[in-house]
């Protein structure tokens, strides 16, 4: 380990010492224990593509386990998100300025959850984050599990090693096939709220009331590897793409990549429909409802793929195949080479591939 890394996992380890000091070792069986449980708390990562992961795995307990109350703890941006994805009883919120370890609102949002006597947790983080290990820990669960990582004991006393790389959103999935819990067919299907379905639906069909008029979703945004394909080169394929389909774009991006934003819409020469989602959930709504989705590997690529989007995902060298969705058949990844030119015809190849999946979507479109 270097000398950096020793330094950043000191306080971790100190905190370590003192839980293993205090806490009580108690037994537990799996899945029998789970399956029993009365009361399970799932604990976001702050990472919002986590909860698109995490979404069918709580569905599943909620479909199959309704006898436990289940409760998502999860930043208050993305709550709204929460109550449209996922079949939680209890959602706590919380401000990402509470999770200061020191800080008196963290104290008092760890004895809120030690007050709730949860049976279990599942992080949902797949690395470890000692502000929401910690929580875990003091929430007083018998059972807590989560991915594996040397300095996760005592925090999790159910760790889960990833024997294969797969695809990231597969990760949760398989934490439930470890602890032995059988997932049936069908678990992993994602679904919006129907009237954020609806109204997005409505504004679609203000904006594109011609049914042979694409609405192309444009993302320039940072990738989940913290790089991103340069805004030229998407406003390049997607000016190519209005020349031969009849097109209007709409954009989509992190707030923090404004820059990026100006610097695509500067190069587009389609029509831009001036349509901004007011929250995350009508942001989700409203790319469930475009005809195709050009991004780089960004948090809006995957929810695409899951809600059956048509989508391109323009992956740098950066971008590792993990990142690429398995089993998706409306997703095509086209990757270039850096100094070399990107083949249209390539391009133009992989869109036609993709639209013809519109009709077979996970989304009532």
């Amino acid at each position: 380990m270097h000398e950096r890394e020793q330094g950043r996992y000191v306080v971790p380890r100190l905190f370590s010492y003192f839980a293993r000091s205090m806490g009580k070792k108690q037994p537990f069986q799996l899945p029998a224990d789970i399956a029993n449980a009365s009361s399970l708390m799932f604990i976001d990562s702050g990472d919002l593509v986590d909860l698109l992961f995490a979404a069918p795995v709580i569905n599943f307990f909620g479909t199959n386990f309704p006898q436990i109350k289940t409760t998502m703890l999860v930043r208050n941006a993305d709550a709204e998100l929460v109550k449209g994805l996922m079949r939680v009883n209890v959602i706590i919120s919380y401000d990402p300025r509470q999770l200061k370890l020191y800080s008196a609102d963290y104290l008092a949002l760890a004895r809120k959850l030690r007050k709730r006597k949860m049976d279990a947790v599942i992080l949902l983080d797949r690395h470890f984050s000692l502000e929401r290990h910690l929580l875990a820990f003091a929430s007083g669960a018998r059972i807590r599990i989560g991915f594996e990582h040397p300095l996760s004991f005592p925090y999790i006393n159910c760790e889960v090693r990833l024997s294969e790389r797969g695809y990231e959103g597969r990760n949760m999935p398989r934490i439930l096939q470890a602890i032995g819990v059988k997932l049936g067919e069908g678990w992993d299907s994602v679904s919006l709220m129907p009237r954020d379905v609806q109204h997005a639906r409505q504004l679609k069909h203000f904006w594109k009331p011609e049914k042979d008029l694409l609405m192309v979703g444009l993302d320039p945004s940072s990738s989940k590897t913290r790089h991103h394909v340069i805004p030229e080169i998407i406003a390049y394929l997607a000016n190519n793409l209005a020349s031969r389909r009849r097109a209007k774009f709409l954009i989509f991006a992190n707030p923090w990549d404004d820059k990026l934003v100006k610097d695509l819409v500067g190069e587009l020469k389609g029509e831009i429909i001036d349509l901004k989602p007011e929250n995350l959930s009508e942001t989700i709504a409203l790319l469930s409802q475009c005809d195709l989705f050009i991004s780089g590997n960004t948090n809006l690529f995957h929810f695409a793929s899951a809600l059956g989007v048509p989508s391109i995902g323009l992956f740098t060298k950066f971008d590792r195949s993990g990142w690429i969705p398995e089993s998706a058949p409306n997703v095509r990844i086209f990757q270039g080479t850096r100094g070399e030119k990107l083949s249209l015809k390539d391009f133009f190849s992989i869109v036609e591939e993709v639209l013809a999946t519109r009709a077979v979507s996970s989304t009532e479109r």
